[in-house]
């Protein structure tokens, strides 16, 4: 059995999927919001099943000039009609393919906001309740993990095993020198931190408490395929 599972955010034009593909257990699928279209959503779909690999869909903001990185602040409403209609077009296209959307992982600034803002976080989990079964990548203690908790959604708690967090357990600035990790032994030190101590040092060199069951490594990170094999060695 595995010691911990491994996922990737897929379908970004970074070049890596085909080479990553094979050593991870999960994938999250960009499906429109901040890149992805029917073509890349398939190409990805048909690459996940050749090998076995778990699909989830990974919504974003509406925000391809900034690849979903920037804080945006819609009406719930309209932020809920946004990632419904990205991940009913993964879902179109697993269908076609005879595939299963598996789990839901918000992008980049929405992961972030839903991380501590309340009614972004109840935005997503209003999602969540329209896709019964389906369970969500959060982090560990979060406000919209919490949420999802509490109305019986599965909650998957995810770390990230190329980025540094800051000791509140928010993840380190991208602006942040050293804050994406490029050293796959660094990479594997942090992931063994958490999975054996449940603990993680933080950029600023502070340990604090933090869990989590799947850890994710970013295709464009340079070194994403060396990390990737590390990992999928040592787990």
């Amino acid at each position: 059995m595995k010691r911990w599972l491994l996922n990737c955010d897929m379908g970004e034009n970074a070049g890596k999927d085909h080479l990553l593909m094979p050593h991870i257990q999960a994938c999250s699928i960009a499906c429109g919001g901040h890149i992805g279209d029917a073509d890349s959503m398939s190409m990805t779909v048909r690459l996940a099943m050749k090998y076995q690999v778990e699909i989830g869909a990974h919504p974003s903001f509406p925000d391809k000039e900034n690849f979903g990185r920037q804080p945006m602040s819609l009406p719930s409403d309209q932020l809920i009609d946004l990632m419904v209609g990205q991940i009913n077009s993964l879902e179109k296209v697993c269908s076609v393919l005879g595939a299963h959307i598996k789990h839901i992982k918000p992008h980049g600034a929405l992961y972030n906001q839903a991380t501590t803002d309340l009614r972004t976080a109840g935005a997503v989990v209003q999602v969540m309740k329209r896709y019964p079964g389906l369970t969500l990548y959060a982090p560990w203690k979060s406000v919209v993990g919490e949420l999802a908790q509490e109305d019986g959604i599965p909650v998957r708690f995810e770390g990230f095993a190329d980025r540094r967090y800051e000791h509140d357990g928010s993840l380190a600035s991208r602006s942040n020198p050293g804050s994406v990790i490029e050293d796959p032994q660094e990479a594997l030190s942090q992931v063994k931190q958490v999975t054996k101590y449940h603990k993680l040092t933080s950029i600023d060199g502070i340990t604090f408490d933090f869990e989590a069951e799947t850890f994710c490594i970013h295709g464009d990170n340079p070194h994403a395929v060396s990390i990737v094999k590390l990992l999928s060695e040592e787990s």
